[in-house]
C-alpha cells in the first residue's frame, strides 16, 4: 500500500506530539505517577517509524512482512492499553479505599471485567469481513475501545464520590483516551463493513486516517492538559459515597442467596 502524503503529515504530527508529552511527563515527573503510560508513549515511538518504514519500502519483499510486524505490535499494544487500564484504576482507589470498603472497590471491578468480557463477545460478533484487518486485530481494537469508554464512563460517573475534579490528570488521562475509544471504535466498526470494490483500499485509508486523527486529537488535549498545574482532589462525597456501598451490598447478598439456592 503506497505512504500518501497525509499519512506522511500525521505520522509526523504523531512523533511531535508523543516527543512533546514524553518531555511533559518528565519535565513534571508524571513518569512516576504513571509509568505504564509512560512505557506506552515509548513503545508507540519505537513502533510506529518502523512500521510507516516496512509499509514505504521500495522493496516487495520488505512490504510483504507489514501484516506479520503489524499484528505483533498490535499484540503489544493491545496489552500495554490494558495494563493502562488498570493504572488508572489502581491510581483512582488508592485514595478511594479511605471513603469506600473493599466491598464496593471490588463490585467496580467486576463490573468493568463483566463489561469487558460482555464487549469482546460484542466484537466476536460483529461481521468483520475486512481484508486488510486481521479479525483477531478486530476483535482486540473493539473490546479495547468500549473498555476504555467504560473506564471513562465509571471514573466520571464518580467523580464527586471520588473527589475528582475535570483539571485532575487522572480523569484528564480517562477523558482522552474516551474520546480516542470512541473514534477508534467507529472506525473499526465502518472497515469490519468494507467489501471488495475498486474504491476499497481508499476507503480502508480513510478510516484508518480517521483513527489516527481521533489519536492525534487525544494526544495534543493530554499535552495541553499535563502541562497545568493539577487541581487537587476534593473532599469526597458522602452521600454517594454510601449509595455505592449499599450498592455494592445488596449485589454480595444477591450472590449469597443464589450460592445458597445451588447448594
Amino acid at each position: 500500500m503506497h505512504v500518501s502524503g497525509l499519512d506522511g503529515v500525521l505520522w509526523t504530527l504523531g512523533v511531535v506530539g508523543e516527543m512533546l508529552l514524553l518531555g511533559i511527563f518528565f519535565f513534571r515527573r508524571l513518569h512516576l505517577v504513571f509509568p505504564i503510560f509512560t512505557a506506552y508513549l515509548i513503545w508507540v515511538l519505537i513502533s510506529d517509524p518502523i512500521l510507516l518504514l516496512v509499509l514505504s519500502s521500495e522493496h516487495a519483499g520488505v512490504r510483504s512482512y507489514y501484516p506479520h510486524i503489524f499484528f505483533t505490535f498490535s499484540i503489544i499494544q493491545f496489552f500495554l492499553e490494558l495494563l493502562v487500564l488498570v493504572e488508572i484504576g489502581a491510581n483512582v482507589a488508592r485514595p478511594a479505599r479511605k471513603a469506600l470498603p473493599k466491598a464496593a472497590l471490588v463490585f467496580l471491578a467486576v463490573l468493568v471485567v463483566l463489561i469487558g468480557v460482555g464487549a469482546f463477545f460484542y466484537a466476536t460478533s460483529v461481521n468483520a469481513a475486512t481484508l486488510n484487518h486481521p479479525r483477531t486485530v478486530f476483535v482486540a481494537d473493539c473490546t479495547m475501545a468500549i473498555l476504555r469508554l467504560v473506564t471513562f464512563l465509571i471514573i466520571a460517573g464518580l467523580a464527586q464520590v471520588l473527589g475528582l475534579g475535570w483539571k485532575n490528570y487522572v480523569l484528564q488521562l480517562a477523558s482522552g483516551l474516551a474520546f480516542y475509544a470512541a473514534v477508534t471504535l467507529i472506525a473499526a466498526l465502518a472497515r469490519s463493513h468494507l467489501r471488495s470494490g475498486p474504491n476499497y483500499v481508499e476507503e480502508y485509508r480513510h478510516l484508518t486516517q480517521l483513527g489516527v486523527v481521533g489519536y492525534l486529537c487525544s494526544l495534543y488535549y493530554w499535552c495541553f492538559s499535563f502541562v497545568r498545574q493539577e487541581a487537587p482532589r476534593k473532599e469526597f462525597n458522602s452521600k454517594m459515597s454510601e449509595l455505592l456501598v449499599s450498592i455494592a451490598g445488596t449485589t454480595k447478598q444477591q450472590q449469597s442467596i443464589v450460592a445458597r439456592k445451588h447448594r
